[in-house]
């Protein structure tokens, strides 16, 4: 926008936390599990539901190859739905806004 001789500019500056920026990722095979007792739990099943369905299709907990148990289930819900919210949008912890008056260049050209 011009203001008389001067040209005016918005400037912003944006400060934002994220979580998710040192986050590192899972490999498929745990995501896709994850993903299953997600989707079992939303379809009605109770934690001891869910670790008899994985222990029948023959899943085996990752680390020390045991069958799942219904705390097991639990334990891996609640770090699982904490992970996505560390996936959500970053938040907005500050934001600035000014004006800037830029002078312009009037180029007089006399005859």
């Amino acid at each position: 926008m011009i203001y008389g001789s001067y040209r005016i500019d918005a400037e912003f500056e944006v400060t934002f936390t994220s979580k998710k920026v040192g986050q590192f990722g899972l490999n498929n095979d745990r995501l896709n599990r994850l993903k299953l007792m997600e989707d079992l739990f939303q379809k009605g099943l109770t934690y001891p539901q869910i670790s008899d369905e994985l222990n029948s299709r023959g899943l085996r907990k990752v680390r020390t190859n045991t069958p799942y148990t219904k705390k097991d289930v639990g334990m891996g819900l609640l770090k699982y739905r904490k992970r996505l919210k560390r996936n959500d949008k970053p938040t907005i912890t500050n934001l600035k806004k000014r004006l800037v008056l830029v002078p312009l260049k009037i180029s007089q050209n006399h005859p």
